[in-house]
């Protein structure tokens, strides 16, 4: 358990970790190119490290360190037996490795804790199954664990697809058909969190794949996918974390680390805290946050940016006015249920919250009473409730290493920023 003990006006100074987003698709594209790639600043966490194992079950070539570099190989080893590979509750591995293993020589099982056993993969499946990929559902049709065996392909697809669960499906897609010499196509009948795409054509692009974009149609195609080495970016998502510290005592939050402009949508939440009362200040060298004192309310749509969604919820009960958070079904099938989870532990610091099926809505203020934080084995909520903390006082979170997940060193510059 980790107390969080009340705090005045932050100043300080964050140097934001790697993007996991960015991470995640780079050790995965490194695998796909021709020759070696060095990925550096890689964010070392629990998705990254389940990414890094996978590739080396597959037969590729991996060497050095997440810390110091790694760099990916080609593969040089191929397995005659069915080869099983776990990502815990890494959605991003599961729904990247599904893709692109549909067209990977081999056979391999695809699994994950319980929780990724809950997560829907149906819509990403019955487009494999539609271009002749073979892949199984071990279990519950729709979720994995999975059955696949790939296979070589010319590619040539057209095929529609729904991202209205999770965008990962057409990333998965994305980054499988950078392999085909004759591409696919995506027409996307809905979106969901939709600048995670832009992200992966970016990744893409930077490697030599081919890829356009015409309003809801993708094509992804194969180009000469090479890249000597490649430096991962700072992370948006978890840089909110600080920049909501500063929102929530009226501080003063410096990060660093980050790219700017960037792909990552989750630089929106910026917007957001100006639309609160923030005074923001974008740079080249860092981000700037300095919290109101008062923060005011609003109608913010975070279908784009689900994931920053915990923080700001975790600090809506501090505006003045009712903070509404809509159009995010998607988050229902997170690592928890984010809409039921951020609910409930909301109430448990006294805040009043009605939650819709696609909403949430947060009245101002919460009580001063002693709260322990469920964490539902989610590391956001676990980061998000650290930050409520600091600004309310008497919280405690409960099974704090989630965190490990993807900001491994969260409760250290935590620790470090409260001084």
């Amino acid at each position: 358990m980790k107390i969080i003990r009340k705090a005045g006006a932050l100043d300080g100074v964050v140097t934001a970790p790697p993007s996991k987003s960015y991470s995640v698709r780079a050790l995965l594209l490194a695998a796909m190119a021709e020759g070696t790639t060095r990925v550096e600043n890689c964010l070392d966490a629990d998705d990254t490290r389940y990414a890094l194992e996978a590739l080396r079950a597959i037969g590729f070539a991996v060497s050095g360190s997440i810390a110091a570099g790694v760099t990916v190989g080609a593969r040089t080893s191929m397995s005659a037996t069915e080869v099983p590979i776990f990502v815990g509750n890494a959605g991003t591995a599961m729904r990247f490795f599904t893709g692109w293993l549909a067209f990977t020589p081999g056979r391999f099982l695809l699994s994950g804790e319980q929780r990724m056993h809950e997560r829907p993969i149906g819509d990403l499946v019955e487009v494999l199954l539609s271009i002749s990929g073979e892949v199984e559902y071990v279990e519950r049709e729709g979720f994995p664990p999975l059955r696949i065996r790939g296979k070589k392909m010319r590619g040539g697809f057209d095929v529609a697809i729904s991202a209205e669960t999770s965008s990962q499906f057409v990333s998965a897609l994305m980054l499988g058909g950078a392999v085909l010499p004759d591409g696919i196509t995506l027409r996307l009948s809905s979106i969901a969190s939709g600048p995670y795409l832009d992200i992966t054509a970016d990744i893409l692009r930077t490697f030599g794949a081919r890829v356009t974009r015409d309003g809801d149609v993708i094509h992804v195609r194969a180009g000469r996918l090479a890249q000597e080495t490649y430096r991962v970016e700072g992370d948006w998502s978890s840089a909110s974390y600080w920049f909501a510290a500063a929102a929530a005592t009226g501080g003063t939050m410096r990060v660093r680390g980050l790219a700017v402009p960037t792909a990552q949508g989750d630089a929106g939440f910026i917007d957001i805290l100006a639309a609160m009362g923030c005074a923001i200040e974008a740079g080249a060298d860092e981000v700037v946050v300095r919290g109101p004192e008062r923060l005011r309310g609003g109608t913010f749509d975070c279908n784009a940016t689900p994931d920053i969604v915990p923080t700001l919820a975790a600090i809506a009960p501090l505006a003045s006015t009712p903070v509404e958070i809509v159009n995010v079904a998607n988050l229902r099938v997170k690592e928890s249920d984010r809409l039921a989870t951020v609910t409930s532990e909301l109430r448990r610091l006294g805040a009043v919250v009605e939650e819709r099926p696609d909403a949430l809505r947060i009245e101002p203020g919460w009580s001063d009473a002693p709260a322990t934080i469920e964490t539902h084995n989610d590391h956001r909520i676990a980061m998000a409730f650290a930050i409520a903390g600091i600004a309310r006082g008497n919280v405690t979170i409960g099974k704090e290493q989630v965190v490990s997940k993807s900001y491994p060193r969260f409760w250290k510059t935590l620790d470090e920023v409260l001084g």
